[in-house]
């Protein structure tokens, strides 16, 4: 977004003036180390029946994506046979070995950004099918014109 967007976004969050371009780059070189802690859980603990784990990430990605952008994803992830769910810009699922995945696309944060809400049940212990998933996920979105800012585990 240009400068004049941002400033309008920084406002509406409470931000108050957004600061000149030395300043902002002084604070974009700050590292904020913060405590490990636990995953925050929104929803049932319990792994569905079959499965060891439910794990849910959010991939959050900065930018804006053109409706034509979003339909491609949509036709990419979308099963073979398979319709849209409503209301829905894209999303889709996958099996890998025992491993069921489930994701979605979506706006948040009040329409300034995207993400990629995952949903993973694991059918072991091992977890070694989820980081080329969520690679390949960013990477597509990415593709598609967003920057992604972070992964998060929240189950």
């Amino acid at each position: 977004m240009d400068r004049t967007e941002a400033e309008a976004v920084h406002r509406r969050l409470g931000g108050g003036p957004l600061p000149d371009e030395p300043v902002l780059r002084t604070r974009l070189a700050e590292v904020e180390v913060f405590p490990a802690t636990a995953p925050l859980r929104l929803g049932p603990a319990d792994a569905p029946e079959g499965c060891h784990e439910r794990r849910v990430y959010r991939v959050l990605f900065a930018g804006d994506l053109p409706a034509q952008r979003v339909a491609e994803l949509a036709e990419r992830w979308r099963p073979a046979g398979g319709a849209a769910a409503a209301g829905v810009p894209s999303a889709g699922r996958r099996r890998v070995h025992d491993d069921r995945f489930a994701w979605v696309l979506r706006r948040v944060g009040g329409g300034v950004a995207w993400a990629v809400d995952v949903t993973a049940d694991l059918a072991t212990a091992d977890d070694r099918t989820v980081g080329p998933l969520l690679h390949e996920l960013t990477s597509a979105v990415r593709l598609c014109g967003l920057v992604p800012v972070t992964t998060e585990r929240f189950a």
